[in-house]
């Protein structure tokens, strides 16, 4: 069943795993494995199970919204970015803003991927279901 706090939850999970990966603040994935002396065996570990987490991401966004919805939703997402950046609320300029802004993009469309089945679901009354043959 869909509801606002499960694509709440799924949208946050994306926002976390995105940032996780990589972000300007200095924490994250990327920052640890670059700049940090360590055991490799352990940032071995943790990439693979934050490969395995966006790949479980990017392989339900495509399949539930598929390119048609990937483009639109990529494109709703600039627009407001634009509308945003016309009014001033963000400055695309400033480095930091722009990775930040990228990355919300792309934990947004990774999120609304997680829920566009369900959401379908909710509007048309039709279960979206892939086969595994």
């Amino acid at each position: 069943m869909m509801t606002t706090a499960g694509f709440i939850v799924r949208l946050l999970f994306a926002v976390f795993l995105v940032f996780c990966i990589y972000n300007p603040s200095g924490y994250s994935y990327y920052h640890w494995v670059v700049d940090y002396e360590g055991d490799w065996a352990t940032k071995l570990f943790a990439g693979m199970v934050v490969a395995f987490l966006l790949f479980i991401h990017l392989q339900a966004t495509w399949r539930s919204m598929r390119l048609v919805g990937v483009s639109l939703v990529v494109l709703v997402t600039a627009a407001a970015v634009w509308v945003l950046s016309d009014y001033g609320v963000i400055d695309l300029d400033d480095p930091t803003v722009f990775a930040l802004t990228l990355l919300t993009g792309i934990a947004l469309v990774l999120g609304a991927g997680q829920s566009w089945s369900l959401i379908r679901y909710r509007l048309s009354g039709q279960v979206d279901s892939q086969s595994l043959v």
